[in-house]
């Protein structure tokens, strides 16, 4: 269940990239994709000044 709601904060971050101006974010990749050694399921944001940002996903229910 983490990964459908991953992926669905994924699609949305990405979908903000078509509107927002380039030089707020600039990729948003998966743990995986972005070869974090992590058990837990997130995302890397990476701003357009270099600044990394981790996301993890926890489910609380």
């Amino acid at each position: 269940m983490p990964e459908k709601f991953q992926g669905l904060l994924q699609a949305v971050l990405r979908d903000d990239l078509e509107v927002e101006p380039r030089y707020y974010i600039t990729s948003v990749r998966t743990f995986e994709e972005a070869g974090v050694p992590s058990e837990d399921t997130g995302l890397v944001v990476t701003m357009s000044d270099g600044s990394e940002y981790q996301i993890v996903i926890v489910r609380s229910r």
